[in-house]
């Protein structure tokens, strides 16, 4: 009985200087403790995303030589337009670089650029109730979200897509938004000889950085030397992908820019490779929108 009544006696004074040391600070404890758990997650958050991009197989390009292009957007006037769509969270990514590297070169060269970051929009790509049918069927009317992207598709003469290979598909938010912006009735429809292709005199391309497809920088028969066999097989792959979304929507297919032979994030020479895979890059985009 003793015993119980003291540790009742003590669980009280613990419980009053608890009570006192919050007053004495002029934190309630609720208050402190929710602090605490926020120091933590931060704490936590440090550690997990930006800071592990030094020991990721992701490719990152470092801080020194990150190089930022925001475009000018588009006008009413007839020149040639581009329309990059990005699906990339990393402002410092390789693939985010070549991303800026053809905008750049875009403009340079006459040809008008609007860019659509998915992320920084925080673009939704599921396929709710809301939108399922319109996407499917081309019933209602698109939601406003989904409308805006379209009017952009509509003044394109390119729609580029930009992001990192994820599975060998494109990632989740890129492929919503062909999902959900390409809809029937606006990218395709009915007749009486099947599905057509409703967006003509339009052409898609795709720059995409990617892991080991064996060994190659740019497209088909780009291979290095290292297995061609294999970097032939995934191009022609995504060739055929690629054929089919041009054919439902009516476009070209221009082909893709995919880089496996990225700098490694450690390279002593980097400045001097990215700077080549850039080049490497526009000399590709020359060869297949200017000339």
């Amino acid at each position: 009985m003793k015993r119980k009544l003291l540790v009742a006696v003590l669980a009280c004074i613990m419980t009053l200087g608890l009570v006192a040391c919050g007053e004495k600070t002029g934190v309630p404890q609720k208050q402190e403790e929710s602090q605490n758990q926020e120091i933590a997650e931060k704490e936590e958050d440090a550690n997990t995303s930006a800071s592990i991009d030094g020991k990721t197989s992701a490719s990152i390009v470092p801080e020194a030589l990150v190089q930022n292009y925001e475009p000018k957007g588009f006008s009413d006037n007839d020149s040639k337009k581009a329309l990059f769509v990005i699906g990339d969270p990393r402002k410092d990514s390789v693939n985010y670089d070549l991303a800026n590297t053809a905008m750049k070169f875009f403009e340079e060269n006459g040809v008008e650029v609007a860019k659509r970051d998915l992320y920084d929009m925080k673009f939704n790509p599921v396929l709710s109730l809301e939108n399922f049918y319109y996407a499917k069927d081309g019933s209602g009317e698109p939601t406003p979200e989904i409308k805006t992207e379209q009017e952009f598709v509509t003044k394109a003469d390119y729609i580029i897509f930009c992001y990192p290979n994820w599975h060998d598909t494109p990632n989740a938010i890129t492929k919503g938004y062909m999902e959900t912006v390409f809809a029937k009735k606006f990218a395709y429809q009915d007749t009486e000889n099947g599905l057509e292709g409703m967006l003509k005199d339009k052409s898609i391309y795709t720059i995409m950085n990617a892991g080991f497809l064996g060994g190659g920088r740019g497209y088909i028969g780009d291979g290095v030397g290292i297995d061609d066999a294999a970097w032939d097989e995934y191009m022609k792959a995504f060739e055929v992908l690629d054929n089919d979304t041009a054919g439902f929507w009516g476009v070209e297919n221009k082909g893709r820019f995919i880089n496996d032979r990225t700098p490694k994030n450690d390279s002593e020479n980097y400045e001097t490779e990215i700077n080549e895979l850039r080049e490497a890059l526009k000399a590709e985009l020359n060869e297949t929108f200017l000339k």
